[in-house]
């Protein structure tokens, strides 16, 4: 699953649903991640929770990313997401949001190692669970433990390690630390996937060739942006990028709505579509107007017009992006 330094779809919160997977499937990801889930929701059948177990074929073979600090209940939903068909858990050990630090989740079991010990303990008893944890280099740049993590981890038969090299207090201020990263990842015995700052085929490309890292995830480089996966992709095999045409991408962002429609229904899928458009839009000459005029509108034929006229004249000159 980790082989050949595979190219992954970061979990984001209310970004990363069926609809975005598949799209970042499609334009060449090797795997996908979904949201973080509420393993206590889980267990408690909490009905918007267990939705997010929803998935299609395409994005196979999927990895769930679950939070919580409780090891037992974060063992039992792993065994109901291994049961609705993931192929893989992941734990989250690094969100730094404070809605779920306070809870003493997330990049707050950073500070308790013994705490992660035992949530480690309980994935790794038979049947044992196959998992992966995501972290951050440490809570703050006093308590940098991510190598530490990183080798219990692997004593306790995680798959991998997903880390970001930032702490936890950094939010997403500052630069990642690929260079701290590196240095864990040639000590560890087990696949280092690095993530962080990779916004374009050249950054990605740079940071597979940090020794020790095993692959690469994704993350805030893809809104609005997942044929990014395909233009690694040909950045990697032809040493060159292939920027991805206007007409290619105007062709996606309706696909986008449609699979949000029939994932989500009409009007759900309207309203998430809507928050899709800022980030397509980002950039762009007079994108500010047009996000203005976007969650102001709340016709179906009257977005599908506006979407058009605004990103109709970029699939000129062949539909070549001009960078």
């Amino acid at each position: 699953m980790f082989s050949h330094q595979p190219l992954i779809l970061a979990p984001m919160a209310g970004i990363t649903d069926s609809p975005f997977r598949q799209l970042a499937k499609k334009f060449g990801a090797d795997l996908v991640v979904t949201e973080m889930i509420s393993a206590r929701g889980l267990m408690q059948n909490d009905r918007k929770t267990s939705a997010m177990l929803s998935f299609e074929p395409l994005e196979q073979p999927l990895i769930v990313q679950l939070f919580g600090r409780d090891p037992e209940i974060i063992r039992d939903a792993a065994l109901k997401a291994l049961d609705a068909g993931a192929a893989c858990i992941d734990i989250n050990m690094g969100c730094p949001v404070k809605k779920v630090v306070k809870t003493g989740a997330g990049s707050a079991l950073l500070k308790d190692i013994s705490q992660i010990k035992k949530i480690l303990q309980a994935l790794a008893r038979p049947p044992a669970v196959p998992f992966t944890i995501k972290i951050r280099s440490g809570w703050d740049h006093h308590s940098l433990n991510a190598d530490m993590v990183i080798h219990l981890a692997a004593d306790h038969g995680a798959k991998a390690v997903f880390c970001h090299p930032r702490t936890a207090v950094m939010m997403f201020s500052g630069a990642a630390d690929w260079n701290y990263l590196e240095k864990a990842a040639c000590q560890a015995t087990i696949p280092v996937i690095g993530s962080g700052d990779l916004n374009t085929p050249l950054e990605t490309v740079q940071a597979l060739k940090h020794p020790g890292i095993a692959g690469v995830m994704l993350g805030r480089g893809v809104l609005g942006c997942p044929w990014l996966f395909g233009e690694i992709k040909a950045a990697i095999g032809k040493g060159k990028a292939t920027p991805v045409t206007w007409s290619e991408k105007l062709a996606t962002i309706f696909l986008h709505w449609k699979l949000l429609e029939d994932h989500k229904g009409e009007k759900t899928g309207f309203l998430l579509f809507r928050k899709h458009l800022a980030w397509y839009s980002r950039g762009l000459p007079g994108a500010a107007a047009f996000r203005q005029r976007v969650f102001a509108t709340s016709g179906k034929q009257e977005l599908t017009n506006l979407v058009r006229m605004f990103f109709n004249p970029f699939t000129a000159d062949n539909g070549k992006e001009q960078t």
